[in-house]
């Protein structure tokens, strides 16, 4: 009785793992996920202790799954158009080949972002839609000019302006304008009662009132001006820092400077830009 039941044992395990290899394959060929589906269907076959009619089902599953599994041939080109061998290749961060060598590479039906990593450090990128049933496509990317790459950063970033700089910059310039407005019309009051100090009538008054709001409208504007400004100056600066970490080289530009400039009848700024 024991010998009978050593041999039925592990049969019985092969007949589990093969029923199980037979319903798992089925799942992911449904969800698309052919490669896994192979793979079960071969172990499925590969169980001796299998019931016939299980392996041969699991058999034509998996001549199907093949059928309709794509492939992709990677191809990698320098930039006089020569091919290249050394190269890695990802899909989705999963390294399907560690080089070249021009045979097909079975991929799942979908959607598939593919980095080529070169030996010489630079990496290829592309998104390409890989159809069910499609086989031995061609996926070719060509190298980048040592010089291009960083020409193509560069002007990406000097695009790249922060909203916050362009409202700091329109509300100071506006608020620059009320405090020259204010300022002059302070000024123009203040002449007048000069002209009659000490000695002016009761109706002067009001023009000491009016000179008196001006003055203190146009200190308002000059400090939000001020205050813009530096908040505009450090987001332009905090950007160039951003730029330079990510930049080897050095990318000219203008350099902003703020200087302010006080007398005793007005306040002002001098903005004063120079190149690095």
């Amino acid at each position: 009785m024991s010998l009978l039941l050593g041999h039925t044992r592990p049969a019985l395990a092969d007949v589990a793992a093969c029923v199980q290899s037979h319903a798992s394959g089925q799942r992911e060929a449904k969800a698309g996920r052919l490669a896994a589906a192979s793979d079960l269907f071969a172990d499925c076959v590969s169980q001796e202790g299998c019931p016939d009619a299980i392996r041969s089902e699991c058999a034509e599953f998996r001549k199907e799954t093949e059928r309709n599994l794509p492939t992709l041939v990677f191809a990698a080109l320098d930039e006089q158009g020569q091919d290249l061998v050394q190269v890695r290749v990802y899909s989705d961060d999963r390294m399907l080949a560690e080089a070249l060598d021009g045979r097909p590479i079975a991929v799942d039906p979908g959607q598939h972002h593919l980095k080529f990593q070169l030996a010489s450090g630079q990496v290829l990128e592309t998104d390409v839609l890989v159809r069910q049933g499609e086989k031995n496509r061609i996926v070719s990317l060509r190298a980048k000019s040592a010089e291009a790459v960083p020409a193509a950063q560069a002007s990406g970033n000097e695009a790249k302006l922060p909203l916050g700089l362009w409202v700091a910059s329109g509300v100071g310039a506006a608020a620059l304008a009320s405090w020259g407005t204010f300022a002059l019309l302070g000024h123009g009051k203040q002449s007048t009662i000069d002209a009659c100090s000490p000695s002016c009538p009761e109706s002067s008054r009001a023009d000491y009132d009016a000179m008196h709001r001006d003055y203190v409208i146009a200190d308002i504007s000059l400090g939000v001006a001020v205050a813009s400004a530096g908040v505009a100056t450090w987001l332009f600066l905090s950007r160039d820092r951003a730029n330079r970490a990510e930049q080897p080289a050095v990318i000219a530009g203008p350099r902003l400077s703020i200087l302010p400039l006080v007398s005793t009848r007005a306040a002002g700024l001098v903005l004063n830009a120079s190149a690095f």
